[in-house]
């Protein structure tokens, strides 16, 4: 899969923002989360499909906090196994909206049943390719996004790209080794790389209020 070009036309100010914006989204996950509880609690309930929702919401923030931590250290490699973690969010959210039953959902996952082998409304078994093509039809680009971080999670020719630069002259080139040097990349990477940590934590909030929605109406049958 081709990957789109850098936008090298950025700087420290811009991966400063994006920071800064991803620190906003944390909070409007967290009081989206609240929002649901008390949607909830003030009729007495809480439903256990809620519980998983708030649980992802939980590890969403938490990457973003460990994403940021990392980046600051300059520990990038690290950093950016994290995307692949919060679009892995995204897709288990996103199987709760498309099975027929929530409850049964959330009892097979509690009880160590892997999303996989779950069937959807359709059918269709929820594998991570299946979820991430579905989602892609409603954010363009998730699946390469997907594609692209799932690179960095097992060793792969990414991790060899990282640790080598090479130049050529002719039929001869010369090749240098990383062993305990810290990995610089440019701010054009640093940017990209926080930048769609942006994007996909963006994504797993618009689907937290799609959610926050479904349970306002489901609740109202509870209303005396």
């Amino acid at each position: 899969m081709e990957k789109q070009s850098l936008n090298e036309n950025v700087s420290e100010t811009d991966l400063i923002r994006i920071f800064e914006k991803l620190d906003e989204l944390n909070k409007s996950l967290n009081q989206t989360a609240l929002d649901i509880f008390k949607n909830e609690t003030d009729r007495k309930l809480l439903s256990k499909p809620s519980h998983l929702t708030f649980s992802i919401v939980h590890r969403a923030i938490e990457l973003n906090r460990g994403f940021k931590s990392l980046s600051e250290a300059n520990n990038w490699i690290t950093a950016i196994n994290l995307l692949r973690l919060q679009a892995d969010n995204c897709m288990r959210l996103f199987a709760l909206s498309l099975v027929k039953d929530r409850l049964d959902f959330y009892n097979r996952v509690i009880n160590g049943e892997h999303i996989r082998n779950i069937l959807d409304a359709e059918g269709n078994k929820m594998t991570d390719l299946y979820l991430s093509q579905k989602l892609d039809t409603l954010y363009p680009g998730f699946r390469m996004l997907y594609e692209n971080a799932s690179g960095f999670i097992h060793f792969s020719n990414e991790h060899l790209n990282i640790n080598n630069d090479r130049i050529e002259d002719g039929n001869d080139f010369m090749m240098y080794i990383r062993i305990a040097e810290t990995t610089e990349f440019s701010i054009a990477k640093k940017v990209d790389f926080a930048f769609n940590m942006f994007k996909v934590t963006e994504e797993l909030y618009r689907l937290l209020n799609g959610y926050k929605l479904s349970m306002a109406e489901f609740m109202k049958r509870f209303d005396k």
